[in-house]
């Protein structure tokens, strides 16, 4: 009988791993301009204040005239000739940490070769004069770890036959110090790769750029990051579209935005909330209209660490639906942001949530406090459509009077007209907000405010000498009782067994068709 035997382990890593941090890694390949963002703004902020003074940081993104290639470049501290190869060549190994960078795991740098023929890395360290070029070639890279090879060959070697570096001399009008990554040859390149208005609205939600200077509540922003203790990190971001002057990127908050049903509504207040251990702290723009946001680049409530945006709105979204299920509606009637500590929470390497962990499920319990307290609100401003029902029809009844005195004067005011036209158009959007919560009776009361409202339109138009309107009244109905029909099909979903489920299904079939779906 043998004796036992040690065999010494040998790990095989292939090229199937590569995949994995590249082209796997991303729900969305436009992200890749988010972590090459992300490590720019690393790079100044260690550069502060040894080469940088405080609010020279910036990041310069520049879109190829051809639309085939995008560079990013930061003035931070750069990479000296003597470790840039091996920092730029390492995966999943990086210097940085988790407690004070907004990158930390050496991934990020790979994210462009999902799209890229070729991702030209170049970088100067102050006081040298000479830079370090590194190039990847994204299609070989693609092609070694595809089904057939990925497996077969080690990730060192794929690497090894997709890489190259260079050292060279600095050029005039090389800056003093930099990082720069280039994307050449585009293949299924995000449209935020190519569109100069889509890039820069995902630039100002993602990236860690300045409030707009309209925006109305920085002050009382500011107030906060001092009173908790996690501040609002800023750098300087402009996109330049080929050969025209660059645009400097700010978030796009402002004073007003266009809400469903009742157009530019205004943000009258700030609301701000914070956690007792300093964890994070957030801010929230209330308004006192019904209905959600309708811009997509600032509707919602988004995380952030170091002012960088974890996912999308999807977080708190998420939140909203586990803590407030009664209030799952509402997420997009709020915009606002929270902001973590860096080190209380860990992104996970997709950066599109947390760490499952004990820290991550305290803080979520906590927004999910929160997240009531939103519900609440929204609810009680919703049902305010009920309340106003005398009021809409007072107004109603002033403007049919008003109407009344036009048609007596024999409509010779072509403008007094349109004036009367547009007032009507702005009552019957309060009235469609008023109907979707309404009940039955006050519905029906609604209605009859509508049509009220509908006639007055009608005749107001044929004064004007157009041709009458098709007023779909219908529709607005409809509009209304679908989505009624759907929230309830959603409370339903959660709370019925699967053969109650069906059932309910098919009556509600029978009733109303698939309005529920």
């Amino acid at each position: 009988m043998t004796g036992i035997r040690t065999i010494q382990v040998q790990p095989f890593f292939g090229g199937f791993i590569l995949e994995t941090l590249t082209v796997g890694m991303y729900g969305e390949s436009r992200n890749a301009i988010r972590e090459y963002v992300q490590n720019g703004f690393d790079s100044i902020r260690t550069a502060t204040p040894d080469l940088l003074m405080e609010g020279d940081g910036l990041i310069e993104i520049v879109m190829a005239a051809d639309r085939d290639g995008l560079t990013i470049r930061d003035n931070g501290g750069g990479l000296s000739v003597d470790n840039a190869v091996g920092v730029l060549t390492a995966v999943g190994a990086s210097g940085k940490s988790h407690r004070s960078d907004a990158g930390f795991r050496g991934i990020g740098r790979l994210a462009g070769i999902v799209f890229s023929s070729k991702v030209t890395f170049t970088t100067r360290a102050a006081g040298e004069d000479e830079k370090t070029v590194v190039v990847f070639d994204g299609d070989l890279m693609r092609e070694l770890m595809s089904p057939g090879k990925g497996s077969s060959l080690p990730a060192e070697q794929v690497l090894i036959e997709c890489v190259s570096a260079t050292i060279v001399p600095v050029e005039a009008g090389d800056p003093a110090h930099f990082f720069e990554v280039r994307l050449d040859g585009f293949r299924d390149a995000p449209d935020e790769c190519t569109e100069f208005n889509k890039l820069s609205a995902f630039v100002s939600q993602v990236g860690p750029v300045p409030y707009a200077p309209g925006f109305p509540f920085r002050a009382e922003l500011r107030d906060m990051e001092r009173k908790v203790g996690v501040a609002i990190d800023e750098v300087r971001v402009t996109i330049r579209d080929g050969a025209l002057e660059p645009v400097s990127i700010h978030k796009l908050y402002g004073r007003k935005h266009e809400v469903a049903q009742a157009g530019m509504v205004e943000i009258d207040r700030c609301w701000t909330q914070s956690d007792p251990d300093g964890r994070w702290w957030l801010w929230v723009g209330q308004k006192d209209q019904p209905g959600s946001y309708l811009d997509p680049n600032v509707s919602g409530i988004r995380v952030r660490i170091k002012n960088i945006q974890i996912d999308g709105t999807e977080i708190f979204r998420e939140v909203f639906q586990k803590h407030a299920k009664s209030f799952v509606r509402f997420p997009d009637w709020f915009v606002g942001e929270v902001f973590v500590a860096a080190g209380a929470l860990v992104p996970n390497a997709r950066r599109d949530t947390f760490e499952e962990d004990a820290s991550w499920r305290q803080v979520r319990k906590q927004l999910g406090v929160v997240a009531s307290e939103l519900g609440r609100e929204a609810y009680a401003i919703s049902n305010q459509g009920q309340m106003t029902l005398e009021k809409l029809s007072d107004k109603a009844e002033e403007v049919e009077k008003a109407f009344g005195s036009a048609r007596s004067a024999g409509f010779r005011s072509q403008n007094r007209l349109i004036e009367i036209s547009a007032e009507v158009t702005k009552l019957q959007k309060r009235v469609a907000t008023a109907s979707r919560d309404a009940d039955a009776a006050t519905a029906a009361a609604l209605q009859a405010v509508g049509s009220q409202l509908s006639d007055v339109k009608v005749e107001a138009i044929r004064a004007l000498g157009g041709t009458e309107p098709k007023v779909d009244t219908e529709a607005i109905e409809l509009a209304a009782r679908q989505e009624l029909l759907r929230e309830v099909w959603g409370n339903l979903e959660r709370g019925l067994a699967p053969q109650c489920l069906a059932q309910a299904r098919r009556i509600l079939t029978e009733e109303y068709g698939d309005d529920f779906a």
